[in-house]
């Protein structure tokens, strides 16, 4: 037993490669870390030749897990660093609609301009939703969605749509953002220099859903870069009658098309909401025209 246990003790050489090689990780984590890490281009520049070469990251965060591509700037790089993206104003939506009793449980959620899935999956594992609709027309965010959908164990609850939506049906021109993934639009280029572009069919969100004949919808979520006075007026006979989540963009839009906008949600919707850090509350949707900058609202 002692030869034994002699046996399993390291030897001097091997306990002195032992110190050396934790003081070493300790060193590359208090010193190499800081600088790598904390140094937005050191940090692109590695996380642009992962994406390079065809990797994703494997995010395992508190509200879902999410494959992100680790050359977006935006949606993946919070879901990298910070664990979350815009979970918040989807809880402060469902809160107030189960407040004010607009929100039954079971009900459809549907994602217009889905990305990678992260409000899907949000919705869908907070219990208040019973199955999902999800529009994203850029196959590589597709993709995503739907590895995301089924890393959460929600493949069966959700369906994807590889569509566009807008008010006029067709076809028309994808521009894509080469940093922010979640930034592609149709009819502008989002940024000065990216170069690639697809064509993608627009259809409207009215027309899609009486085509699955969906159940009750709980909540539409419309985040589609621009797009959103298209995609509320295509919702027919659903307009008014279902709450909406809007990521309100008046810069996006003309002068008159914002007008328009304002005056269509204030005469179909009498309570509105900010979310987010902007957090409101309940107003009259006629309050849209004094509002400046990118906020999400919540009307019902």
């Amino acid at each position: 037993m002692e030869d034994g246990a002699l046996a399993d003790q390291p030897s001097l050489w091997h306990q002195v490669r032992g110190v050396t090689g934790r003081f070493r990780r300790q060193m590359r984590k208090r010193i190499l870390e800081p600088v790598l890490v904390g140094h937005r281009s050191f940090r692109e520049t590695v996380l642009n030749a992962v994406s390079a070469r065809g990797h994703l990251i494997y995010c395992d965060t508190p509200h879902g897990r999410f494959f992100v591509d680790p050359a977006d700037r935006t949606v993946g790089t919070h879901l990298v660093w910070r664990g979350v993206w815009q979970h918040a104003e989807l809880d402060q939506a469902i809160s107030i609609l189960v407040q004010e009793s607009r929100l039954q449980p079971g009900t459809l959620f549907v994602d217009a301009g889905a990305n990678i899935g992260v409000q899907t999956v949000y919705a869908l594992r907070s219990g208040r939703f019973g199955s999902a609709v999800s529009f994203e027309p850029e196959p590589g965010n597709r993709r995503l969605l739907e590895m995301n959908v089924a890393a959460n164990g929600l493949a069966n609850q959700v369906r994807v749509v590889g569509k566009a939506l807008g008010d006029t049906e067709g076809h028309a021109t994808l521009y894509l953002h080469p940093r922010n993934k979640g930034a592609h639009a149709v009819g502008r280029r989002p940024s000065y220099d990216g170069t690639e572009s697809i064509e993608v069919e627009i259809v409207r969100l009215s027309t899609e859903l009486d085509a699955y004949a969906v159940s009750e919808i709980g909540m539409i979520w419309i985040d589609v870069e621009g797009l959103e006075p298209d995609v509320v007026r295509s919702l027919g006979k659903y307009l008014g009658q279902v709450p909406l989540v809007i990521e309100y963009a008046p810069a996006r839009y003309s002068k008159a098309t914002r007008q328009a906008f304002d005056e269509l949600l204030a005469a179909k919707y009498s309570t509105l909401h900010r979310l987010g850090a902007e957090a409101s509350p309940a107003q009259s949707p006629r309050v849209l025209p004094s509002v400046e900058g990118i906020v999400d609202i919540l009307v019902y």
